[in-house]
């Protein structure tokens, strides 16, 4: 058997390739318990360079994590998890690698990942198309009044932005991200430190405090598919 032929027997019988990284996709393993147990920083460092598999029917929509967000249960005043647990942040309590997904603005999803401290969770801002990106383009169709809304890096580069393209809603909350079928994560690109810019979390308010200004946002220097470049951290 050639070498070809043997890699293309392992792959997922719900991937097709399309483009000149599938060969990563095809290859890549799925991220386990021990991975999501770290710290919250830690865990979103990681994080990025990784791929944010999502299955629709028999289509496997490939993405590789450019931006996150820490947040921590204890002190953050930012968190969700601030207050302690309640029935609509119970996912950051439950197994690291537990999905959370919320509403905002009462109609936008955001999804999270839970980490080893009980309540922290780290936010995914923005991902980059691998495969299907026309299912993704179709997906955020459904939720904008124009084909010019979702041109080039519009489809993901932002949290609500990926849950649309992704098909990720309220549905989803405290998902399994180790056994599910749905959506899970696989190892990818190892990004180096030098490549990841960390600066200040996007959005919150002075009712944040001194957390308004932590550096708890972390993205790879460089790609075109970040919501917000933050030019000064670049620099430092």
């Amino acid at each position: 058997m050639s070498k070809r032929a043997a890699t293309t027997q392992r792959a997922s019988k719900y991937f097709k390739a399309e483009e000149g990284n599938s060969a990563k996709c095809e290859m890549s393993k799925k991220l386990l318990g021990k991975f999501f147990e770290n710290d919250c920083e830690k865990v979103a460092k990681a994080l990025l360079g990784k791929f944010l598999v999502r299955r629709i029917g028999e289509k496997r929509i490939t993405c590789k994590i450019v931006e996150v967000e820490s947040y921590f249960a204890s002190e953050d005043k930012a968190s969700h998890s601030y207050n302690g647990q309640t029935r609509r942040n119970e996912a950051m309590f439950m197994k690291p690698g537990t999905l959370y997904v919320y509403v905002t603005y009462g109609m936008y999803h955001c999804t999270n990942i839970s980490c080893g401290g009980p309540g922290d969770a780290v936010l995914i801002r923005a991902v980059e198309p691998i495969t299907n990106t026309q299912i993704m383009t179709q997906c955020r169709s459904k939720h904008s009044k124009s084909a010019k809304e979702i041109v080039g890096t519009n489809i993901s580069n932002g949290p609500s932005k990926l849950c649309q393209a992704l098909h990720i809603e309220k549905s989803m909350d405290k998902l399994n991200l180790m056994t599910s079928d749905e959506l899970w994560l696989e190892n990818g690109d190892a990004v180096p430190e030098e490549q990841i810019v960390c600066c200040k979390r996007i959005g919150l308010s002075k009712r944040s405090g001194v957390w308004q200004n932590k550096p708890f946002r972390f993205y790879i220097k460089g790609n075109k598919f970040v919501s917000v470049r933050d030019k000064p951290a670049e620099s430092t």
